[in-house]
């Protein structure tokens, strides 16, 4: 997600959804009353059209329409709001009148609300941490050379490309060995370097060939602890135009998204482990789970995403009133999708949970 404009303090965001998981964040914090400006088109009858529904040129526009209806179409990518139009094209609309407007990948939008809500702008956070583009670091490699590049949200840093002389002579197997192995050297420890300068989280090893293997393997031996965060991935070449195609295929955000999931799923089972263990450092439960924060004992918060929307304002107040302690306390609060398993089994328990930092037993 490419965020354009942070101005919580008047009300506004503006943004570019990238993936799926933007266009569902946009739709978990957006709530009838809300204005929201965008790109959208709109049938423009003449006086001389019939009357069919048809009928009329289809004019692109940019209108201001406050919210009353939204749905979210994942398989289609677009998230749809509908409401009355406060803003647009004096020539071509009437205010007052509806219209549906639908928001695609890559399309800019303009969110103004009365108040933005502690865990509204915990959604926005969280989508923001969980693309890791400001974390990725893209290795490509072939034969005897490699491009080493940092993926931030509105960039591509390439951090270092080169090639070492490796023989090619089949006759000398040993030299082209050591040769090698003098190059994987040099190319660890560059990434070791750019890991521990950016705390990179998340490495995305590509290349054709065995050489990405052999040098996976070669990590493995040098560094297995480095392993843990590789990815690796095939592609047709490497140096600059491989990192090209590891970009055009989105890559990097398909890989985090994963991450996301994994992660999620993780502290879900955290959960059901605790609970049949009977440690006492698990809780769940709005009324349990508020007497835990009011105790300093919460280490992370899940909530699931359709406690965003519940329909009762008290209980919604509550949650956020949570979400804003749980973070002035240090904890660490995960929003969850009920669209995986693991969000559905969290809604189970109510649709909030917290593992503890020390027992409660009468929680």
């Amino acid at each position: 997600m490419k965020i354009l404009k942070k101005d919580y303090k008047n009300g506004i965001l503006e943004l570019i959804p990238e993936n799926i998981d933007d266009l569902y964040a946009i739709y978990r914090i957006l709530k009838a009353g809300d204005i929201v400006r965008a790109a959208t088109s709109r049938r423009i009858r003449k006086k001389e059209d019939d009357g069919r529904a048809d009928a009329g040129e289809r004019i692109k526009m940019t209108l201001e329409v406050e919210i009353e209806e939204l749905a979210f179409h994942g398989f289609g990518d677009n998230l749809r709001f509908k409401g009355k139009i406060l803003a647009g094209p004096d020539d071509l609309v009437s205010l007052g009148t509806y219209h549906t407007i639908s928001l695609s990948l890559m399309e800019k939008i303009r969110i103004q609300k009365l108040n933005w809500t502690p865990m509204e702008k915990k959604v926005v956070d969280d989508v923001e941490e969980a693309s890791m583009l400001a974390k990725i670091l893209i290795v490509t490699i072939e034969d005897n050379s490699v491009c080493i590049a940092l993926v931030t949200q509105f960039s591509i840093k390439i951090i270092s490309e080169f090639s070492s002389a490796v023989t090619r002579k089949f006759s000398d197997i040993q030299q082209h060995t050591s040769e090698m192995g003098t190059f994987f050297v040099d190319v660890l420890q560059l990434i070791q370097d750019t890991v521990k300068q950016y705390s990179t989280e998340l490495i995305i090893l590509a290349g054709p060939g065995f050489t990405p293997e052999n040098f996976y393997e070669f990590i493995k031996n040098r560094d297995p602890l480095l392993t843990e965060k590789i990815n690796r991935v095939h592609v047709s070449t490497g140096g600059r135009v491989g990192l090209k195609e590891v970009l055009s295929k989105k890559l990097p955000e398909k890989i985090a998204n994963e991450q996301r999931v994994v992660y999620e799923t993780r502290l879900v089972e955290e959960i059901f482990k605790r609970l049949g263990q009977e440690t006492g450092t698990v809780t769940y439960g709005l009324e349990r789970v508020k007497r835990a924060l009011e105790m300093g004992a919460i280490e992370v918060l899940l909530i699931s995403d359709n406690q965003i929307s519940v329909e009762d304002l008290e209980k919604r107040a509550m949650i956020d009133s949570l979400v804003d302690e749980n973070s002035r306390m240090r904890g660490k609060t995960v929003m969850m999708s009920i669209h995986h398993e693991s969000g559905e089994q969290l809604a189970s328990l109510g649709g909030i949970a917290a593992l503890l930092r020390y027992p409660l037993h009468d929680s």
